[in-house]
């Protein structure tokens, strides 16, 4: 088999994944708080075929270096619903702890209230328990003698956290990022306002993203032609033996 057709096939791999990066950005630009991600192409390594021309280097196709997280802020839009907050800051995240206590974070603010035993826990969207600025579940406070919450009370409760560095963190699904070496560990910072009544939207670029898939796309096509060519001439190779 010849150079092209695996050349052609790391293109179609490449260009695979940048496909999925972008679909991902796009299906997820309503999702609170979603940040988009972005894939960097670089050349595989370039080889020498002849020892006698040191200078005529073969290149060996492509591949997906790595996936930005673009930490942009989006939009921000107020709902009128009482537990609904957002982080007017590119660098904070609330922290969220699953039922098995793995503590991840989130830009999502779209939070609800749970009943715990005798007492009401405040919850993210997917259930998982929201954190106050200690690392500890956030335990509902309400105006005395009624059974309305005090929001004013509970804003100041929630923890915002910040890490050295952003672009460290790792994406995991349903939204949330987990702390790496890279990112290094969660650090609660009361400085980093809140905002009430309001949710920060996905900063995916619609218009950028769509023009990424069609540039994609059609990079995608023309190393399809090249791998269904290579395979032709060897076909053609072979009968001639």
């Amino acid at each position: 088999m010849n150079i092209a057709f695996y050349t052609a096939r790391t293109g179609l791999i490449a260009q695979q994944e940048g496909l999925n990066i972008y679909s991902n950005n796009i299906a997820n630009v309503n999702t609170v708080g979603f940040k988009a991600s972005r894939p960097s192409f670089a050349d595989c390594i370039y080889t020498i075929q002849r020892a006698t021309e040191p200078e005529w280097q073969t290149g060996h196709g492509e591949h997906v270096q790595k996936t930005d997280l673009m930490y942009s802020e989006g939009t921000f839009i107020y709902t009128d619903r009482e537990l609904d907050f957002a982080i007017p800051h590119a660098e904070g995240f609330f922290a969220v702890q699953d039922r098995y206590g793995e503590v991840n974070y989130t830009r999502a603010g779209d939070f609800q209230i749970s009943q715990i035993d005798d007492h009401w826990e405040l919850v993210s969207a997917n259930g998982e328990f929201v954190l106050d600025y200690e690392g500890n579940h956030i335990t509902v406070p309400f105006l005395e003698g009624t059974t309305t919450p005090d929001y004013a009370a509970l804003t100041d409760m929630i923890g915002v956290y910040a890490f050295d560095n952003n672009f460290g963190l790792e994406l995991l699904g349903s939204n949330k990022f987990t702390a790496t070496e890279r990112s290094g560990e969660a650090v609660a910072d009361p400085t980093l306002d809140k905002i009430w009544q309001a949710l920060e939207r996905s900063n995916t670029d619609i218009a950028g993203d769509m023009v990424h898939i069609i540039e994609t796309q059609r990079s995608y096509q023309l190393s399809a032609k090249i791998v269904q060519t290579a395979d032709e001439l060897e076909r053609i190779s072979n009968n001639l033996r």
